[in-house]
């Protein structure tokens, strides 16, 4: 990944949820990576994964741009918090802690599939520290966007986290979720062995899985969101199919869409140069 500086943020901070009903929660202090010299811009991983996942783009973006990789909390070597249950704000205020304590200015950001959610809610909660966003290979909340669940349901997901470790990564790779990704083997090669290297919690995993699921149930106010968005996809997505990025696209005041062809949910590594290129041009255009 280049030149990678591994830190892990010492961070503290109680932030208040608007809903009274709910509790103060601690921020998680976020391991995390970090690569490249110029603009800091934070990349945020997908649903059971840590910052490994965007090492290609880092790779590919780091030569111009400081790029910065946190690890979930209780992925990688993010410690899980206090907190048995969470919301994808909790994960957002965790990525905003980092950013106000190790960065200290606002920054671009993009997320992949879960991650997209969390660029969502940190648009909500912080626009002020968000200068430009990329949303990829994702979706957003409500009745208009198709959920993930109708692909991967509870009792599914508990079933494949109960299998060995190289079952459940050749799974995870294959057709019915990454139909093209056979066409890249390079790009198979290291999306196994990485998930060989990092074996997820199977609790955190489902506690993530629960927290998308309430994400889901409502409408995100994308209308509010007034920086430049673009959405990016692959063409063959089965998680998230490109309808769902066309209709996130067209509800944001400033969004823009590109679809990549011969490509699928993980079109970010597959297409890890093209992609790394036009985040580039989208964070560092005037």
């Amino acid at each position: 990944m280049g030149v990678v500086a591994n830190g892990v943020g010492h961070l503290s901070g109680i932030f208040v949820e608007t809903d009274a009903k709910k509790k103060q929660k601690n921020t998680v202090d976020l391991a995390y990576l970090q690569c490249g010299t110029g603009p800091d811009v934070v990349g945020i991983s997908g649903f059971g994964c840590a910052g490994w996942l965007l090492q290609p783009l880092a790779d590919v973006m780091g030569r111009h741009v400081r790029v910065w990789l946190p690890d979930h909390r209780g992925m990688g070597r993010s410690p899980p918090g206090d907190d048995t249950d969470y919301d994808l704000d909790d994960m957002a205020r965790d990525v905003l802690a980092l950013i106000q304590s190790r960065i200290g200015h606002p920054v671009a950001i993009f997320g992949v599939s879960m991650g997209g959610f969390i660029v969502q809610r940190l648009l909500a909660l912080a626009p002020a520290w968000i200068t430009r966003a990329a949303i990829l290979c994702s979706t957003s909340g409500g009745p208009r966007f198709r959920p993930l669940f109708t692909f991967w349901g509870a009792a599914q997901m508990e079933k494949v986290l109960a299998m060995d470790p190289l079952a459940y990564a050749r799974w995870i790779l294959e057709p019915p979720v990454s139909p093209c990704l056979a066409r890249y083997p390079g790009t198979y090669d290291f999306l196994l062995k990485k998930r060989l290297d990092n074996p997820e919690n199977a609790f955190q995993v489902m506690t993530q899985y629960h927290a998308m699921a309430r994400f889901f149930q409502d409408a995100q106010d994308l209308s509010s969101i007034t920086i430049p968005v673009w959405v990016g996809c692959g063409e063959r997505d089965p998680v998230f199919p490109a309808a769902n990025s066309r209709l996130l696209a067209a509800s944001l005041p400033r969004g823009s869409l590109t679809l990549f062809p011969e490509s699928d949910h993980l079109f970010f590594c597959e297409q890890s140069t093209e992609v790394g290129h036009a985040l580039l041009n989208f964070f560092l255009s005037p």
